[in-house]
């Protein structure tokens, strides 16, 4: 079975992905809620650039849409 490499992306490529246009509304994101994908840095030093798994946050969304069809399906 051969393995898959996944390749990290930036706060350029999640902002994408959520829809969202600023990086500041993405901290807040990530403050504001626990569960989302904790970033991977490339060093120890304070300003390495934060990296995601772009597989997380996918599934992180998938989870996100998940709550709200069973939310929704508890309201009716």
């Amino acid at each position: 079975m051969e393995q898959q490499h996944t390749a990290l992306v930036g706060n350029k490529e999640v902002l994408k992905m959520l829809g969202m246009q600023s990086v500041s509304g993405l901290n807040k994101l990530r403050v504001r809620d626990k569960t989302f994908p904790a970033p991977i840095k490339s060093s120890d030093a304070r300003g390495a650039r934060c990296r995601f798994d772009p597989v997380e946050v996918e599934q992180w969304i998938e989870g996100k849409k998940a709550a709200r069809n069973q939310q929704a399906g508890a309201d009716e």
